[in-house]
């Protein structure tokens, strides 16, 4: 079973019909075949969809576990004082991509490397809700709501000492059980629904890892992926 929270994702499915006749050979029947190869159809795939912070009891998107992926045990801590600890990943074979705000340029740093993440609050706070006053009219009036908005920026440690603070947008992979996967999202602003607080607009505050070697994952099931 795979897990992720108020934050999912969505698949969708590919359906589709191929018919095939045999090389070389002339019947009656070429032309029915032509007639069902012109009927089939294919459903596009639907666009996954994400969320700011996940947590544990719902699905997670497709992904896998290759035999050379490395994975290190760490610990997750969100912004409500939960903490999650397991083998943690990141999409594989990418590198996390930084905004350092030092250099003013992006940083790709593959997660073997990471030792640590810590969240700054850059502003948080309730944004209004406005709405136009009628139908087809650009006046907008105050709706009496208002909804949470935050933006971020990590402040990142590398195993070598190295360190830098900015923005990042990536998926964090967790396995608190076996066979259960639960996905926390790394965003440099989020925003929550109408009517819903600060507090409630969770956010990861803090990643670590050992200074040690990361393991290698065992090739999964083609199923999984």
């Amino acid at each position: 079973m795979q897990s992720c929270s108020p934050f999912y994702w969505r698949a969708g499915w590919l359906g589709g019909l191929i018919l095939t006749a045999a090389a070389g050979q002339l019947s009656a029947q070429d032309a029915t075949v032509d007639w069902l190869m012109k009927q089939s159809t294919s459903a596009p795939a639907s666009q996954p969809a994400t969320l700011p912070v996940a947590a544990p009891g719902s699905q997670t998107p497709l992904i896998s576990k290759q035999a050379d992926e490395p994975i290190r045990k760490g610990t997750i801590t969100l912004s409500d004082g939960s903490i999650h600890t397991g083998p943690i990943r990141s999409t594989a074979e990418k590198p996390i991509r930084f905004y350092d705000e030092g250099t003013k340029e992006y940083r790709d740093v593959p997660i073997e490397l990471l030792a640590s993440m810590d969240a700054n609050v850059v502003w948080e706070r309730d944004e209004k809700e406005w709405h136009f006053i009628a139908s087809g009219s650009d006046v907008k009036e105050f709706s009496g709501k208002t909804y949470p908005a935050r933006e971020l920026t990590y402040t990142v440690k590398l195993l070598d000492g190295q360190s830098f603070t900015g923005g990042v947008v990536a998926p964090l992979y967790i396995d608190e059980k076996p066979g259960e996967t639960t996905q926390y999202v790394l965003n440099k602003r989020t925003k929550g629904p109408v009517g819903q607080t600060l507090a409630q607009l969770g956010y990861v505050a803090k990643v670590t890892w050992p200074a040690q070697a990361p393991t290698t994952a065992p090739a999964s099931d083609p199923e999984q992926r």
